[in-house]
C-alpha cells in the first residue's frame, strides 16, 4: 500500500472517530426538543427597554407620558409537567433576580416578594393556550416571559423533520398581542449559520456580563432569524373585530423590526441562550364609529432581552 493511500486511509478513520464522539456534528437539529415529566430547567432573564406613547386629542389637552421603562432581571424555573405527542404542560416559577450594585432595601423587597406561578400547555406545533397567571406580572415581566416562551417553543415551528447546517427557510405568524391595528403578521427569515460550543453563563453575573460566559463541551446548532412587522389592513380602515364590537374605528400604520440569535443544543433542541433586539412603532387614531372623538396615539418602543439556561439546578428548588 502506497504512503498516500495510508495516511488517506488514517485520515478517514480519524474522521469516522471524530464523529463517533461527536455525534452532534454529524446531526441535524432535533425536530423537537427532549424533555421528560418531572425535568427542571433554570433559565435567566434580562429584559433592557422603554416605551414613549405620544397623545392628540381635540377634546383633551394633548399629553405625553413620560418614557416607561421595561427592565428586568429574573430567574424562571420551568418545571416539566407533562409530555404527550399533542405537546408539553409546564408550571414556570418567575422571581425577581437583584441586579448587581443594588441597593440593600431593593435586595429584602425582592426577597419578601414570592415566586410568581404561570402555567401554559404548549402544542406540538409551537402555539400556546391555556395560559394561567400571566396577568399577575408586571408589564416587563410579562414581556420577557412571552419572549422567552416564543424562544422556548420555537424549534417546534421548524421544517421537520429538524434542519441542518446551512438551511435558510421563512415562515409567517400573525401577531397574537392585542392592538388597536388589525392583520398584523411576522414575517421571518432564518438561517442555521453555524455550530459551535455552546455558551454557559456563570450564576454569579449575568449572561453578557463583564464576559461572565464560558463555552461548554455540548454543541450548539446558532440560528440567525430576521423578522419584519406586516400590516395587511388598509390604513384608513384598520379597525380590528373587537373594537368594532364596542362600536369604535381605528386608522393608522404599525412597524417592527425584531433580530434574534438562537444558540440551540443539537443534543437536546433546548435553547441554550439567545439574545433578541426589538424596534416597534404605532401611530393609530381611535375614534367613536361616527368619527367624533378622535384621539391619537404615537407609540415607539425598543427592547434587548437576553436568555441563558443556567448550567445548575439551585438546591432549594422546587
Amino acid at each position: 500500500m502506497s504512503g498516500f493511500a495510508a495516511t488517506g486511509k488514517r485520515l478517514v478513520g480519524a474522521a469516522i472517530l471524530l464523529l463517533a464522539f461527536h455525534p452532534a456534528l454529524a446531526q441535524r437539529i432535533p425536530s423537537s426538543p427532549r424533555l421528560h415529566p418531572g425535568q427542571t430547567l433554570v433559565y435567566q432573564l434580562e429584559l433592557g427597554g422603554s416605551r414613549s406613547t405620544r397623545v392628540e386629542s381635540q377634546v383633551i389637552a394633548p399629553q405625553s407620558a413620560p418614557s416607561v421603562s421595561l427592565n428586568a432581571l429574573c430567574l424562571l424555573q420551568v418545571h416539566v409537567e407533562d409530555v404527550t405527542a399533542s405537546g408539553l404542560r409546564l408550571k414556570t416559577y418567575l422571581s425577581e433576580k437583584n441586579p448587581a450594585g443594588a441597593s440593600q432595601v431593593d435586595a429584602a423587597e425582592n426577597s419578601s416578594n414570592p415566586d410568581k406561578l404561570v402555567e401554559v400547555l404548549v402544542s406540538s406545533n409551537g402555539s400556546a393556550s391555556q395560559i394561567t397567571g400571566l396577568d399577575q406580572l408586571s408589564a416587563p415581566q410579562q414581556l420577557a416571559w412571552s419572549s422567552w416562551l416564543s424562544q422556548f417553543a420555537s424549534l417546534l415551528t421548524y421544517p421537520k423533520p429538524g434542519v441542518r447546517q446551512g438551511r435558510r427557510w421563512q415562515a409567517s405568524e400573525p401577531e397574537t398581542a392585542p392592538s388597536p391595528i388589525a392583520e398584523l403578521s411576522w414575517r421571518r427569515k432564518y438561517k442555521y449559520v453555524r455550530q459551535e460550543a455552546c455558551p454557559v453563563a456563570e450564576q454569579s453575573s449575568p449572561p453578557g456580563k463583564n464576559g461572565k460566559s464560558i463555552a461548554s463541551r455540548e454543541i450548539c446548532a446558532v440560528i440567525l432569524v430576521q423578522a419584519q412587522l406586516r400590516q395587511g389592513s388598509p390604513a384608513n380602515r384598520s379597525t380590528p373585530p373587537d373594537f368594532k364590537l364596542r362600536g369604535l374605528a381605528t386608522r393608522g400604520m404599525a412597524s417592527g423590526t425584531n433580530e434574534t440569535a438562537q444558540y440551540i443544543s443539537t443534543a437536546s433542541g433546548l435553547i441554550m441562550r439567545s439574545v433578541e433586539d426589538v424596534q416597534q412603532s404605532m401611530d393609530v387614531t381611535v375614534a367613536l364609529a361616527d368619527g367624533s372623538n378622535q384621539v391619537r396615539y404615537v407609540i415607539n418602543a425598543k427592547s434587548r432581552l437576553q436568555i441563558q439556561l443556567l448550567p445548575d439546578v439551585p438546591q432549594d428548588i422546587r
